[in-house]
């Protein structure tokens, strides 16, 4: 069955990173967030989320990226928020922690998740990534969508191209 996920990437005052430890399974950390349930928006499940896992309200500042797995048949998206009320805690049981984490001291972190926060300490913004493997980028999908813009607005029509 596929999947999308939307995961939230909040910055303290000095830079940090909050990470959450999930309560179940194998206690892996990550962002914020979830999956999108049937009928529901992104924006939606992301607001759910973070305020289920830590009691928050956040404003979405951008989209930082789009990753796929499609060996897994699924889709993060992943947004940059900030928190506008509520003081980040742990939700038991789903999470049994929360740190800020400065990029040098992250704790271990499966590689897809690393990418999405490694990703979001860059301040990229609407970049796509596709992931051939639980540890490994598809290296021609592994591209930056702001680039792409950018160099096909200063391309220039050439003269008699009927598809120009």
């Amino acid at each position: 069955m596929s999947t999308v996920g939307v995961f939230a990437s909040i910055f303290d005052d000095t830079g940090r990173i909050l990470l959450v430890r999930h309560g179940y399974g194998l206690r892996h950390w990550s962002t914020p967030g979830g999956r999108v349930e049937p009928q529901e928006s992104p924006i939606a499940a992301l607001r759910r989320e973070v305020d289920e896992e830590i009691a928050c309200q956040v404003r979405i500042t951008h989209l930082i990226g789009v990753y796929a797995k499609p060996y897994r048949d699924d889709l993060v998206l992943s947004f940059a928020a900030a928190i506008v009320s509520g003081s980040p805690q742990a939700c038991l049981p789903e999470i049994s922690d929360i740190a800020f984490s400065s990029r040098d001291s992250l704790p271990e972190i499966a590689f897809t998740r690393r990418i999405r926060i490694e990703d979001a300490f860059d301040r990229c913004r609407g970049i796509v990534r596709v992931f051939d493997s639980a540890d490994s980028l598809a290296p021609s999908f592994d591209t930056h969508v702001g680039a792409t813009l950018r160099a096909n607005r200063t391309l220039q029509p050439t003269a008699g191209r009927s598809d120009a």
